[in-house]
């Protein structure tokens, strides 16, 4: 589980710079050239494509995490019931 959290606080902090550097080129004070609106608009697209990417790639590394949570569960919750029912039956039914 840490290291689901981990990753959510990492795309949470990749995501919030993206979304500033998309946000922070719209309030300048001066007057752009179309030049200038250009690579501004290029620099917007792609820190929120940098920050839905870092998003979809959480997203993604989660369910592969909690996936190998939950294998790892069944397998300990087997085991278990393995020893336990090997020890029954070594007590009561030799």
């Amino acid at each position: 589980m840490k290291a689901i959290v981990r990753n959510i606080l990492l795309a949470c902090v990749i995501s919030m710079f993206a979304f500033f550097g998309a946000v922070a080129r719209k309030h300048t004070k001066q007057e752009m050239t179309a030049e200038q609106k250009v690579e501004a608009r290029k620099e917007t697209l792609t820190c929120l494509s940098v920050a839905f990417l870092a998003c979809g790639l959480c997203a993604w590394r989660c369910t592969i995490l909690y996936r190998r949570i939950n294998i790892e569960r069944e397998n300990q919750r087997r085991f278990n019931e393995y020893l336990r029912s090997s020890a029954f039956r070594r007590q009561y039914q030799n």
